[in-house]
């Protein structure tokens, strides 16, 4: 699962992106950098703020449909002897933290016009997307915040060139 930077609603990212390609041949330091910048700030989402790029807070737990669970392949845990049950509540975590893998696996990739932040879990679309009785929590994707850290970015590679 991976999502790749789009210029749509960031104009001044567009456009002074286009000044630093006119300038050099070499888009990999500034990509590494926005690459650097969105996964921090994916992570950010999942340790700490629980909201999309877009500021809207995510849904909390609620009573899965047992029924989708099962179909999407999540299991049973025993939870004492002769007890089984769904386990709902991450211990020592919130939202997406229960085994910090999704939160360790967030990476990035740079391509030589490219960058793309995602993580290879199996279960990082199902969260990101939704799905087999999860609602929707995405953490990837470009904030105002982010937008914002992007364009002094590239103005600092501009003044650097």
């Amino acid at each position: 699962m991976s999502t790749a930077i789009t210029w749509n609603g960031m104009d001044e990212c567009r456009a002074l992106f286009a000044r630093l390609r006119e300038q050099t041949d070499d888009l990999r330091p500034i990509l590494n950098a926005i690459g650097n910048e969105l996964t921090e700030s994916a992570k950010t989402r999942i340790a700490d703020e629980k909201q999309s790029p877009d500021g809207t807070p995510w849904p909390g737990y609620v009573k899965p449909d047992y029924a989708a669970l099962k179909r999407s392949g999540i299991k049973r845990k025993n939870l004492a002897p002769g007890v089984n049950d769904w386990v709902l509540m991450p211990s020592g975590g919130g939202l997406l933290e229960h085994s910090g893998n999704l939160l360790q696996s967030i990476t990035y990739n740079v391509g030589r016009n490219e960058v793309n932040i995602g993580s290879n879990e199996e279960y990082a679309r199902r969260h990101q997307k939704g799905g087999g009785g999860i609602p929707a929590r995405p953490y990837l994707g470009v904030s105002s915040d982010d937008a914002n850290a992007i364009n002094k970015l590239i103005r600092d590679a501009l003044d650097a060139n």
